[in-house]
């Protein structure tokens, strides 16, 4: 992400939600998702869901909603 902090907030975002991220890179400027290789296509796309909403948030789209 080109803000700086702006990975952590996206984190810090989905956590509350309920979904667990981390931050990579060497500024810490990736927000990484590890889901397993066996997750059900209903848990990816709650999962997805909540990425989204975290992301919109940090923008300034819309509020997350928890």
């Amino acid at each position: 992400m080109d803000r700086p902090g702006a990975a952590r907030e996206v984190c810090d975002a989905a956590f509350r939600a309920g979904l667990l991220l981390e931050t990579a890179g060497p500024q810490e400027e990736v927000a990484k998702l590890l889901p397993p290789l066996t997750v059900a296509v209903d848990h990816l796309e709650q999962g997805l869901a909540i990425l989204d909403e975290a992301v919109a948030a940090v923008a300034g789209a819309r509020a997350l909603v928890a």
